[in-house]
């Protein structure tokens, strides 16, 4: 009987060392080995978007990497997204696009033991880490401060414009100044807003910098809010920025991002992936460094 208890505790022994070491090396996802997607799918097509207008990007989502679905199921463009959801494309597209351009990355977080971790939430172990601990070790993740990231969270439209532009206006001071402003300073974006949106007092404090410069010079609203007429000034139109953002929104938005589309992501037009010397991504890896020491204090990051 004693040799029965001893052999059981031996395998559940067994299963739980196999369980913690499938968390810190079996979800280690496909994207750490090849950073730049690799096309998977030469054809998709959504049945519930065929003749649609967005047909053309996403079959091109598809094919350069920026989904994990092959296409074939619906895409439920009215539904909504998840936080963690819009950020991992926001970060393939970004990269796909600008893969010849290796300084202007979001490089993923390595995913190992004991692996720095931002937010409770979003551990070495799960999916979207290498993606939002990029964007944190990039010094591209600005916003609220909260000790969780809730991504799994349903975003909406001004956390959307915020996450955008963090990556397309880059790293450094410059280009977090115009996604984040002090508090001292939000009142004056909340009159600049007030000219161009019947609903100004709807956006919550810490979005106001994002979506007052991203009227002024960004895209966001223009490419994935369509029902946001900006050249109306005298009827002025609502953004709505509690809305919850739709899958067509989220494409619509990351279909342009800086100076490249979709369209100049191909082979065709950049050439083949070609991975990094450690030389190469040593002196990167110094380059964030250095963003990050002009990044939001800790204590504002998102």
């Amino acid at each position: 009987m004693r040799s029965r208890l001893c052999a059981v505790g031996l395998i559940l022994a067994l299963i739980s060392a196999s369980a913690i070491v499938a968390a810190l090396y079996g979800c280690k996802p496909k994207e750490q080995l090849d950073v730049h997607f690799r096309p998977r799918y030469e054809n998709a097509t959504f049945k519930d978007m065929r003749g649609d207008p967005l047909e053309e990007t996403l079959a091109a989502f598809v094919r350069l990497g920026v989904f994990d679905f092959s296409g074939g199921e619906a895409f439920l463009p009215k539904a909504t997204l998840e936080r963690g959801t819009f950020l991992t494309w926001l970060v393939r597209a970004w990269n796909i696009y600008y893969r010849d351009q290796p300084k202007r990355w979001v490089r993923l977080a390595e995913v190992k033991p004991n692996a720095p971790c931002q937010f409770g939430d979003a551990m070495a172990h799960t999916p979207l880490y290498p993606y939002l601990q990029g964007m944190v070790e990039a010094g591209r993740l600005v916003g609220p401060e909260q000790g969780e990231w809730q991504y799994s969270r349903r975003i909406t439209r001004q956390e959307l414009i915020l996450l955008r532009n963090s990556v397309v206006l880059g790293g450094g001071r410059n280009g977090r100044e115009k996604v984040w402003a002090p508090e001292e300073e939000r009142d004056d974006y909340r009159i600049r807003l007030r000219s161009y949106l019947s609903d100004a007092d709807e956006t919550r404090e810490e979005y106001l910098a994002a979506v007052a410069n991203d009227i002024a010079e960004g895209e966001s609203i223009k490419l994935a809010f369509t029902d946001v007429n900006l050249a109306d000034r005298e009827h002025k139109p609502a953004l709505k920025p509690l809305d919850l953002v739709t899958r067509r929104e989220a494409v619509q938005a990351l279909s342009k991002l800086g100076e490249r589309n979709f369209r100049n992501a191909g082979v065709a037009a950049l050439g083949e992936w070609k991975p990094l010397s450690k030389e190469e991504a040593k002196a990167l890896d110094k380059a964030d460094e250095v963003k990050r020491k002009g990044a939001v204090p800790p204590e504002h990051e998102h």
